[in-house]
């Protein structure tokens, strides 16, 4: 029964660290995009007219401008090939997989160039949806950046991929060496029970603020709650701590996992090659 309500908590972490972790790609792109391509002049073209400036004296307004737009060709350009070299590259690796002939050129160009516009189009519609800057996205983004961090710290515990110090517990055997992984596991449940207890401290602090005050503990950009990113923190160190629990309780039945199933740190190794590096300086 334990191991089943594990598993569906597992199911539900993976679907919210792929959204989580997708929100994150999208916000950050967007911002990414929008604060590039919103520049009055791009860094191709400064480019550009210093290359010029350096090879052909100082320039007036006209060669300024001139520059600009020998720079924006190239740039255009130099994505253009890019794009349909990538899908023709696309393409080929594709055909090879299901060992069909290689692709024709013809083809590759024409995606190729229908992907680039495609992106051009995304792009001016972003500029005309944001002229300025895409709203809270790197607040949002930060938010579902936490939320990332301690899915994946969780789906880690429930999967014993944790980072373990283990210079004891590898020189012991039998029912003590499952003694020791019942302790360890139980003062790791408990340092985890603790840090859901004050995030639950943390956010309750939170949602009153909010509860409380109108516009206060709420994104600049949006009417959404700042406690709902904070929630990461008591629910997944909650988790943590109960598949710490169950780790501890499986340790004592059948023993700690072996050293090749888990990420341990070997403290003496670490030591060795300290002190090996030392010598050698």
């Amino acid at each position: 029964m334990i191991s089943r309500i594990d598993d569906v908590i597992a199911r539900i972490e993976r679907v919210l660290l792929l959204g989580a972790l997708a929100m994150m790609t999208i916000l950050v792109g967007l911002d990414v995009a929008q604060r590039t391509f919103s520049r009055p002049v791009g860094r191709t073209e400064q480019l550009f007219a210093v290359i010029v400036n350096a090879v052909a004296g100082p320039l007036d307004a006209a060669g300024r401008a001139s520059a600009y737009t020998a720079g924006s060709a190239f740039f255009v350009v130099f994505f253009l090939v890019g794009f349909v070299l990538a899908s023709h590259s696309a393409r080929s690796m594709a055909a090879e997989r299901i060992g069909a002939p290689a692709p024709a050129w013809g083809a590759s160009i024409g995606i190729g160039v229908g992907a680039f516009v495609g992106v051009a189009v995304f792009i001016k519609i972003l500029l005309l949806v944001f002229p300025s800057s895409v709203p809270g996205a790197q607040k949002f983004a930060l938010g579902f950046m936490l939320w990332s961090g301690m899915l994946g710290a969780s789906l880690a515990t429930k999967q014993r991929r944790h980072i373990m110090l283990d210079p004891i517990i590898k020189k012991l055997e039998g029912k003590t060496r499952n003694r020791f992984g019942l302790i360890s596991g139980l003062v790791s449940a408990a340092f985890c029970a603790l840090i859901a207890t004050l995030g639950v401290l943390q956010i309750s602090g939170e949602i009153h603020e909010w509860s409380t005050g109108e516009g206060v503990g709420v994104y600049p950009s949006l009417p959404i709650p700042m406690w709902i990113a904070t929630l990461a923190i008591p629910l997944s160190f909650a988790v943590m701590a109960f598949r710490f629990a169950r780790g501890a309780a499986l340790d004592l039945i059948h023993g700690p996992p072996a050293q090749g199933d888990t990420h341990g740190v070997d403290l003496e190794e670490v030591k060795r090659l300290a002190e090996s590096n030392e010598a050698n300086a």
